[in-house]
């Protein structure tokens, strides 16, 4: 599913066939969370080095107008494993995500389609000022509170719906992914992967 906004979260419905077993495990919701804790761990340690890169990002930013390729590939990747791991704790997809920087055929996964690395240097410099961007981002962080809590609601009802029926409702799976989506996006402009505010919406 591709948008207008250059970062995208892509993921499929098909025919929402889901694993009744996986349904009672996110019913149960620390033992889905417990069975994706070797992710876990390895995207705490990821996480820091994309937030330290991200930083670095700003300064070089804020002299030379531009985002490093290598750099921006990094925070995308670390972006990409942070999704699929998600995604999967989600019940967007019964694949158990791989242990790999990229995983192309992948059911979830981060599109970026910004033409260019060239980057707004007023922002890099809010960006060293570490918390000026994120205040930028608070009536983002303020309205995602509540509409993640209805999607944390919506998505432990429909492991309900997997365990008695073995399908994912499809509204509430396409309200659970657009909110991943939408906290997604505030990622990846914090991390300065675009430039362009995110969007306040759950649709691509």
């Amino acid at each position: 599913m591709n948008g207008t906004y250059p970062v995208d979260l892509n993921f499929e419905y098909g025919d929402g066939a889901r694993s009744r077993g996986l349904g009672v495990a996110g019913i149960f919701f620390p033992v889905k969370v417990l069975l994706a804790l070797p992710h876990m761990i390895v995207l705490y340690f990821l996480q820091l080095v994309a937030n330290i890169a991200a930083w670095i990002g700003f300064w070089i930013i804020a002299f030379t107008g531009e985002l490093p390729p290598g750099m921006a590939r990094l925070l995308h990747q670390v972006l990409g494993w942070q999704m699929r791991v998600y995604g999967w704790i989600a019940g967007a997809t019964d694949e158990y995500p791989p242990f790999a920087m990229e995983a192309p055929d992948y059911p979830v996964g981060v599109t970026i389609t910004e033409p260019t690395l060239q980057r707004n240097r007023g922002l890099a410099v809010a960006g060293i000022l570490w918390f000026v961007k994120v205040v930028l981002l608070i009536p983002h962080a303020i309205v995602l509170a509540f509409v993640g809590l209805a999607a944390s609601i919506a998505g432990w009802v429909a492991f309900w719906a997997i365990a008695f029926t073995g399908v994912y409702p499809e509204s509430i799976f396409y309200f659970v992914l657009g909110t991943m989506r939408w906290g997604m996006r505030m990622s990846a402009w914090i991390w300065s992967l675009t430039d362009e505010y995110p969007p306040f919406a759950i649709s691509s």
